[in-house]
């Protein structure tokens, strides 16, 4: 397996990449290595979706407390996580769901924004009307909303095994997802992009870039999704319907770097680099939920 090393230095955080973290704290911090025996070698993490700048915003933090660690990253749109972990060896996935068969961790969850183009006047969607949308039942914008145009709808999908694409459809109970007529985009700014180019089009992405977009003055509205709006506080209280859990998926067989570095992430520092990060991430100090999946017999 083909993989990308990471610099020792990373670049600095564009915004509207950042991706929007909400922890769920530990009742008790995981305790993090201790000065007496230092720490070495390195370890392998595959992701395909949106959170990758805030991982590697953690990663960059866990490097400097232990530095004689590498923690590399292979991040691919076509990337299959778990498979890389059963396979090749990789040590950590970063998924949207637990693996009943192999450690799961759920660390955060990532609020998902429905969005379409500012000059469209829709404020407010249901998530019956969104399955028919994306479902293809629903083609037209006048069938959505009153005084709607006769134009046909603008789907702007996700890569099909991105895993922010798979819990919205999951959440739609949407089948036969690949024969659907979109435009397929990647990542999070290539979707504003093609938003700002389309008045009738309406996309997906993580609630972190889509806040700073519209803050930014990007010519893009977030919906209301049954009435409920599209905030961090709504995603951090649960009532905002739509979100996807962010998990580690460990082999079983993972390096002691891998192990040390989901317990950084669960630890209180972890937690206050989480806090004050430079790709706004935030703490939900409510909840203290860890969802942990042991292989048979231990």
């Amino acid at each position: 397996m083909q993989h990308v090393q990471k610099n020792s230095t990373l670049p600095k955080i564009n915004a509207l990449t950042a991706f929007y973290l909400i922890t769920l704290l530990l009742p008790f911090g995981c305790p993090v290595l201790g000065a007496a025996e230092e720490l070495t070698g390195s370890a392998m993490i595959v992701g395909n979706g949106p959170e990758r700048y805030a991982i590697e915003a953690l990663a960059k933090n866990f490097e400097a407390l232990h530095p004689k660690t590498s923690l590399d990253f292979f991040w691919h749109q076509n990337a299959r996580p778990v498979e890389e972990v059963r396979e090749s060896g990789a040590d950590i996935a970063i998924t949207g769901q637990a693996e009943q068969d192999l450690p799961s961790t759920t660390v955060a969850w990532d609020g998902i924004a429905v969005v379409t183009n500012f000059s469209n006047p829709i404020e407010d969607i249901t998530r019956d009307q969104l399955a028919k949308i994306f479902s293809g039942k629903i083609k037209f914008w006048s069938q959505v909303y009153e005084d709607g145009p006769e134009a046909r709808i603008s789907l702007i999908h996700r890569n099909w095994n991105q895993n922010i694409r798979q819990p919205f459809e999951t959440w739609l109970d949407l089948e036969n997802h690949k024969e659907i007529s979109a435009k397929v985009v990647e990542k999070e700014n290539d979707t504003f992009k093609a938003i700002n180019g389309d008045i009738y089009s309406i996309s997906y992405v993580s609630m972190g870039p889509a806040l700073q977009a519209r803050k930014d003055g990007y010519g893009v509205t977030l919906l209301f999704i049954d009435d409920i709006e599209p905030e961090y506080q709504t995603v951090l209280d649960g009532t905002y319907p739509l979100r996807r859990p962010v998990v580690f998926v460990m082999n079983p067989k993972a390096s002691p770097v891998a192990k040390a570095f989901l317990e950084y992430v669960l630890s209180p520092q972890g937690q206050r680099a989480i806090k004050i990060g430079a790709s706004g991430l935030f703490q939900d100090k409510t909840s203290s939920v860890i969802k942990y999946y042991p292989l048979d017999g231990e």
